[in-house]
Formats: structure tokens, C-alpha cells, sequence
């Protein structure tokens, strides 16, 4: 092949590129590469194709071969892309290091290499590449979401929604900045800004299903709601399940606000309906898992455990079924200036999964286990000394708590059964977690198993869980919460008197709308409203002879 020829392929090949017709690229490509394999033109569109279509072993060839006599910023700054995807992060983490060695200016390196960070967990680092991107190029919006969602999943929601807020001055039509600007708001208990943001959203997308969702989460639906009439009109024609199941429970809260009861179950049981059909839950499964941890701690729960370490955060955990008001207790608690509430805290479950569900060492190993490798996230929370966990499904790992942290503290909400199997029915959990609850039958045979574990917890250690009445602690808040923080040995602060205006602290559970208001002491009643639609549930919790 003569130089003119090598040249006309050459042509022909960037042509194609243009078109995107990377596959053909890539053949014609390989070949014309034989006659000259270091030729940068070639090699780069190769590489860029390779890219295009995911191919990024082949990619990562091809920019090598280049940077054999390449090295320039923007090479070594793909190259670290391409590495990040092959998850190889130590080479990305060099190459993007030495795009910026080259050009201290490169804004978009400094995001990518913050990526990484983020991918491995250096988060920290990762909000400090980000913000140095920013500071280069303050127009650079991807590394401002990037910035605004992990200061997000750090619950750094203040300075989070400060960065949200700077994308909408770059650009004030970004939906996806309005729907997370309403989302945060939601979480801070700035509902009307919320709204504002949601309806914003909606405005010019009407099929923005989570915009829906959330909207009518946070809002008492009227007659004339511009938005659910809205709704109602949005057709689930070549939509996903997903969407389909955000708006039959968007649509079934807003018929239950408009006493339209008929109308809100049916749509309540089209979401329940999808959502159980993927699920993997079954109640045989959770059954098994009761009885198991039942005989586990049957034949260790005298066992004495001797902890060489000292912890120096006090863990209190608020355990009980799921809505049983929970959220309203740490909430109270964490009012309080020497408590801290980190919310519903993954660590635990996970640690026990690990621990004792898939790797069954022997008891004295396990508990030891369970407690250095908790005691070493809850650490990095809060400089306050007592931490609260408040994943009400903690309350299967009881004898777990006691035996690895003889110092931590356990409330266990109790509430009447069908207030909370219908709450649980109701609500649309993101968690499959939740799953307990996507049919009536499975939620009160769900509430069985959990009533007759606690009944087991308090055979074994009374003494070491402190009961909390949910009905009774509305009946009388400020006695009840006396009395509470009297048993966590603590002292009375006037500021709990108005825990629920302390609206800067964050809430991210299903409660988030229900705890920043005025505590309402008839809301274990509320079921009743509905009771000719929760025949399965009543009669499910009458055979398994739970009172309600």
C-alpha cells in the first residue's frame, strides 16, 4: 500500500467515525494498522471507537500503544477513564494524577480522578477533587452533580442543597436539579419548597413519575390538586413496572386523602401486585430464620462474653416493627446535646449477615466480631457520645446487641398490631427489605413471627431492653419522655419539650412528613377507617391470636 492509498483509507476510516459507524471503524481500522502501528491519528480514533462500544479492554490497547510516544494530558486523562471502567483504579488513580501534573488546570481530570476516590471509598478525597474541579471551572456541572449527590449520600444535606442551588444559577431549567433540590427539601422538612421544586419539574415533564411520587407524598391531596388531576390523565402505556408501581401508589395515597377508599385500594393492590411478582421474599424464609436465631441464643444466651476493647460511643438502638414510631423517638432523643441520630444505620444486618448468617463461627468469635467491626463505622459519625441506630428491624438481632455491646442501649417500640400492618401496607418502600409487607397476609404473618421473637428477647433479658408503648407515649409525651431519658441515665432538657421544631435535623424515612408536626394521639385508630378492606390482615393476626 502506497502512501497515497494509506492516506484515502485514512480518510475514509475518519469518515466513518463521524458517522458512528464504530464497528466498521474498527475493522477497516485493524487493518490499515499493520502498515503503520504507531500512527496517532489511527490509534486514537481506534481507541475512541473501542470506547463507543464499550470495549474497553480493546481501548485500553490501543491508548497504551500511544502513549509509547504520546504523553499529553489529555491522553493520560482518557487513559485513566478507561481504566476506571475496567475498575483497574490504581492505574486510573496514576493517570489522571499525571494528567493534572501536566496541566494543573484540568478540571475535568480532577472529577474523574474524584470518581475514583469515590469508587473505592476515599470519600473524602473524592469531595476534594470535586470541589477542585469547581474551583477551575465553576461552569463544570457534571462535577457539581457529582459534588451536590455524594455531600447528598453523606446526609451533608445543607451543603448538598447549596450546590443543587448553584446548578440552577448555571442553569435554571435543569429538571434533574429541581427534583433533587425537592428531595432534599423533603428531607428538611422545607415541604413548601419542595413542592415548589416538584411542581416545577412537572411542568415541563409530565412523566416524571418520581417527581409524582414525591410530590404526593408530602401533600394532603384536594379536590382541585392541579397535580394529581394530573396524574390521573398520565397514561402506563410503554412505561416499566417501576414507573407503574410509583404511580398506582401515588394515585391510591391521593384517593385515600379524598376519602375516594374503594378507588385507593384498587391501586394500592395493582402496585402490591407488580412489586410481589419480583420479589424474592418469603415468609417459610423469615419463619426459618426466627426459629434458628431462637435456638442459637437458647444454648449461649447465659454465656458470659469478656470485651478487651472498650468502645468510647455509646450505641442506642430504637428497634421495633417498621412505622411503630421509631422515627418519633429518635427524633426526641436526638434533641437531646449529647446524642446523636444517625438514623436507620446499615451496618448491623450487614455485619450479621456476615458473621453469623454466612459465616457461622463459634458464638464467642461471632459476638467479637459483631463488635469491633460496628464499633469501627459507628466511630465516624458524631463526636457525641451516644449514637443512635435506629433500623427498626434490628430488633431480630437483640441477643447479638446485649452480648457484643453490654453498655449500648435498646427501646423496643411496641403498637397496636393492625395500626401497624396497615401503616406498612400502605406506604411504597424503596427497600426490598420491606417486602414483609406486599400483601395483607404477609405483613401479619410477618408481625407473628416478630411479636413471638421479642416475647423470647424479654424471657432471656428483660432487664436489658428498655419497652416503650407507643400509645401510651402519645397519650403523655412529656412524662413518658422523662421517664425514658431518665432510663437512659441521662439528664432532662427543656429543648425535648419541642423536639418537633428542631427542623434542621434531617429525616429520610417514610415518618418524614408525620414527625416534624405535633405529636397526633389517635393515629393507632386511623386503621379502623379501612378495616372492611383489611379482612385478610384482621383475620391473619385473630388465628395467629394477636390483640388488636
Amino acid at each position: 500500500m502506497n502512501s497515497n492509498s494509506f492516506i484515502e483509507n485514512k480518510k475514509i476510516i475518519i469518515s466513518l467515525f463521524k458517522e458512528k459507524k464504530f464497528t466498521k471503524v474498527i475493522k477497516l481500522g485493524k487493518k490499515l494498522l499493520k502498515k503503520d502501528s504507531k500512527d496517532f491519528d489511527l490509534l486514537y480514533i481506534l481507541g475512541l471507537s473501542s470506547i463507543n462500544l464499550q470495549n474497553y479492554i480493546e481501548a485500553e490497547n490501543f491508548f497504551k500503544k500511544i502513549l509509547v510516544f504520546k504523553k499529553t494530558d489529555e491522553i493520560f486523562y482518557i487513559y485513566g477513564n478507561i481504566n476506571s471502567k475496567l475498575k483497574n483504579y490504581k492505574s486510573a488513580i496514576n493517570s489522571f494524577n499525571e494528567a493534572i501534573r501536566l496541566n494543573p488546570k484540568f478540571s475535568e481530570a480532577y472529577n474523574s480522578l474524584g470518581n475514583v476516590k469515590k469508587f473505592i471509598n476515599h470519600i473524602d478525597d473524592a469531595i476534594k477533587n470535586y470541589k477542585k474541579a469547581i474551583s477551575i471551572k465553576k461552569n463544570n456541572i457534571i462535577a457539581q452533580f457529582n459534588l451536590a449527590v455524594i455531600l447528598r449520600e453523606q446526609r451533608k444535606y445543607l451543603e448538598s442543597k447549596a450546590v443543587y442551588e448553584n446548578i440552577l444559577e448555571l442553569d435554571n431549567s435543569n429538571l434533574t436539579a429541581k427534583h433533587d433540590l425537592g428531595a432534599i427539601n423533603t428531607i428538611l422538612g422545607n415541604f413548601k419548597s419542595a413542592r415548589k421544586y416538584y411542581i416545577d419539574v412537572l411542568k415541563e415533564d409530565n412523566k416524571n413519575f418520581k417527581s409524582f411520587k414525591n410530590y404526593i407524598e408530602i401533600t394532603e391531596i384536594e379536590k382541585k390538586d392541579e397535580i394529581f388531576i394530573k396524574l390521573e390523565k398520565v397514561s402506563t402505556d410503554n412505561i416499566t413496572d417501576k414507573q407503574k408501581v410509583d404511580i398506582y401508589y401515588s394515585l391510591s395515597k391521593g384517593y385515600f386523602d379524598l376519602n375516594k377508599n374503594k378507588l385507593g385500594f384498587e391501586y394500592l393492590e395493582k402496585a402490591k401486585n407488580i412489586k410481589k411478582q419480583k420479589s424474592n421474599f418469603s415468609i417459610k424464609s423469615e419463619n426459618k430464620i426466627f426459629k434458628n436465631l431462637k435456638n442459637y441464643f437458647e444454648n449461649n444466651y447465659l454465656k458470659e462474653i469478656k470485651h478487651s476493647t472498650k468502645i468510647n460511643k455509646t450505641p442506642i438502638f430504637i428497634v421495633g416493627m417498621p412505622r411503630s414510631g421509631t422515627t418519633l423517638i429518635e427524633r426526641i432523643l436526638s434533641s437531646h446535646s449529647k446524642i446523636y441520630g444517625a438514623g436507620e444505620l446499615i451496618f448491623l444486618p450487614q455485619i450479621v449477615d456476615k458473621n453469623y448468617l454466612k459465616d457461622n463461627k463459634n458464638f464467642d468469635e461471632t459476638i467479637s466480631k459483631i463488635r469491633s467491626q460496628y464499633s469501627e463505622q459507628i466511630v465516624k459519625l458524631s463526636n457525641n457520645k451516644y449514637i443512635i441506630d435506629k433500623l427498626p428491624l434490628n430488633f431480630k438481632w437483640i441477643g447479638f446487641i446485649i452480648k457484643a455491646f453490654p453498655e449500648a442501649k435498646i427501646i423496643h417500640l411496641e403498637r397496636n398490631a393492625m395500626a401497624v400492618c396497615w401503616s406498612n401496607y400502605k406506604i411504597n418502600f424503596r427497600d426490598s427489605g420491606m417486602d414483609i409487607a406486599l400483601s395483607q397476609k404477609d405483613i401479619a404473618e410477618y408481625y407473628t413471627l416478630y411479636d413471638d421473637l421479642m416475647k423470647f428477647w424479654y424471657e432471656k433479658f428483660n432487664a436489658k431492653i428498655i419497652n416503650i408503648n407507643y400509645e401510651k407515649f402519645v397519650l403523655n409525651y412529656e412524662k413518658e419522655a422523662k421517664n425514658l431519658i431518665d432510663k437512659l441515665s441521662l439528664n432532662w432538657e427543656e429543648n425535648l419539650k419541642n423536639y418537633n421544631k428542631n427542623n434542621d435535623q434531617p429525616v429520610e424515612t417514610a415518618s418524614l412528613h408525620q414527625v416534624r408536626g405535633k405529636i397526633i394521639k389517635n393515629t393507632s385508630e386511623q386503621w379502623k377507617i379501612y378495616k372492611n378492606f383489611l379482612t385478610e390482615m384482621q383475620d391473619t393476626l385473630k388465628v395467629n391470636k394477636i390483640n388488636f
